[in-house]
């Protein structure tokens, strides 16, 4: 197979970053974005690996100019990797909207504002892939997940449905719906906000779960997010140009 160029958001750390260099060492090329993301990974830049600053959850007019801007990078491009992402814990109940709002923005909304920016140059390039970083907790939610395991699940259901949608037209769309990693998934977007569980509830109803959960995630995180990124990385790569599986 002939070297792929993919667009891969959020891979300033965790599971993108592990996979940007995947990517590399397969010999594909990559434009790695996020935000930060030239203070970040510009020391890796060369002519197979490319960075560009890219945030989300901005309007849909300045996703489609960092998107074309990302395609004429290298002349176009085969695979987006939509991997960015955010968690944090909150019972629904006192969950308020900008919580809610801004997890989906970033888990979900995001996503479909760059890859609607994309679809019409892979349609009319006539081949490519969309995938996601989804997660299990899309088919098994924890207690205080919820808006994130919400936001995943909408997020797999949009990769299916997407999938119906463009396999037509030579296009394929999947979603890997990940297990645990300790990654900074749960790192707070405002460094003034607390992060992944630090937060405990304010209604001490809910605090002897809440903090069975986190003493479960903080206090042995090999055992209950045992995944390696490098092997994710992997694996995403193989999936993706579906080799070694």
């Amino acid at each position: 197979m002939a070297p792929l160029i993919w667009l891969v958001t959020g891979s300033t750390s965790g599971i993108g970053a592990a996979l940007v260099e995947k990517i590399v060492a397969r010999g594909d090329k990559v434009i790695a974005s996020g935000r930060n993301v030239e203070q970040r990974l510009g020391h890796l830049k060369s002519d197979n690996f490319a960075v560009l600053e890219l945030d989300i959850t901005t309007a849909q007019s300045e996703i489609n100019m960092k998107v074309k801007q990302a395609w004429d990078i290298f002349g176009h491009i085969d695979v987006l990797m939509n991997n960015a992402g955010m968690s944090a814990m909150k019972s629904a109940e006192e969950a308020d909207e900008n919580f809610i709002t801004t997890m989906f923005q970033v888990n979900l909304f995001g996503h479909m504002r760059v890859t609607q920016a994309l679809i019409p140059l892979l349609r009319t390039q006539g081949h490519g892939t969309i995938a996601f970083t989804s997660s299990s907790t899309a088919w098994t939610p924890l207690p205080f997940l919820t808006h994130y395991a919400a936001s995943k699940a909408a997020l797999s259901a949009y990769a299916e449905g997407l999938h119906r949608e463009l396999r037509p037209l030579g296009i394929n769309c999947v979603a890997f719906e990940c297990g645990g990693f300790p990654t900074h998934l749960g790192q707070a977007r405002d460094d003034s906000a607390p992060g992944f569980g630090e937060a405990g509830p304010k209604i001490a109803a809910y605090s002897p779960l809440f903090g069975e959960l986190v003493g479960k995630f903080m206090g042995n995180p090999g055992a209950h997010m045992p995944g390696d990124v490098g092997m994710a990385g992997d694996l995403i790569v193989d999936v993706v140009r579906r080799e070694g599986v």
